[in-house]
């Protein structure tokens, strides 16, 4: 099997700093990022993240919440039931900013500023969690699925979309590469996964894995809580 090109610089933003432009940049630019890196219509991510909503459901991260809400009118357009409670998670100030504008006056929706990997919530708590297009930009998976694992009920599923090394043709695979440079000098990617290494992950971190597939430059993932 031929060997995946390294992508440089490695990202040296840390943190929030990563996050400093307004949150309407942020959706604009990742809209092209979607259709240029993943290569997967919003629509394809939409319908899969609406199908992992329970009544308690935890958006890690959240970001500028447009792809929340995106999410949420989808599950009310197919007639599914809507959450309870939605407990939106993000450790940048300015997309949280972002959310906190969009679900204004939202009793259903709850944002909170804080690091995933120490979650101020009960153990056993939700009944679904997404991490939608930011599994990749985590400095530390390892930490932040575990403390998933804390925070979840028994037999509650978790949907993660990955962004893996571009395939296709040789004019998506150069996009791909392109937006993807771009995208770690900016700090807004830590790297990029393996199919094989990111179900390990998930695994070690006492999840089972019930389903994978690869969609475009993206393993959608589910997984579920494991007894152990």
């Amino acid at each position: 099997m031929p060997t995946q090109p390294t992508l440089e610089p490695k990202s040296t933003t840390k943190g929030s700093d990563a996050y400093r432009d307004p949150s309407w940049w942020y959706d604009l630019r990742g809209f092209f990022i979607l259709m240029g890196s993943y290569q997967v219509m919003i629509w394809t991510h939409l319908n899969f993240f609406a199908k992992n909503l329970g009544q308690r459901h935890l958006e890690a991260a959240i970001g500028s919440g447009t792809f929340m809400g995106l999410t949420l009118l989808t599950q009310r357009i197919k007639g599914g039931k809507l959450p309870e409670e939605v407990v939106g998670i993000d450790y940048a100030e300015r997309m949280l900013a972002g959310a906190k504008k969009l679900f204004r006056g939202s009793k259903r929706v709850k944002l909170v500023q804080a690091d995933l990997s120490q979650i101020e919530y009960p153990d056993a708590y939700f009944d679904s969690v997404n991490i939608a297009h930011s599994f990749h930009a985590f400095p530390n998976p390892e930490k932040v699925l575990i403390e998933l694992h804390r925070v979840m009920k028994p037999q509650a599923k978790l949907y993660v979309d990955v962004l893996v090394h571009p395939r296709g043709n040789v004019l998506k695979k150069n996009l791909a590469n392109w937006i993807n440079r771009y995208a770690l000098r900016k700090g807004i990617l830590a790297r990029l996964c393996e199919v094989d290494e990111t179900k390990a992950q998930f695994e070690a971190c006492k999840f089972d894995v019930m389903e994978g597939y690869i969609v475009g430059n993206t393993y959608h993932l589910i997984a579920q809580k494991s007894h152990s």
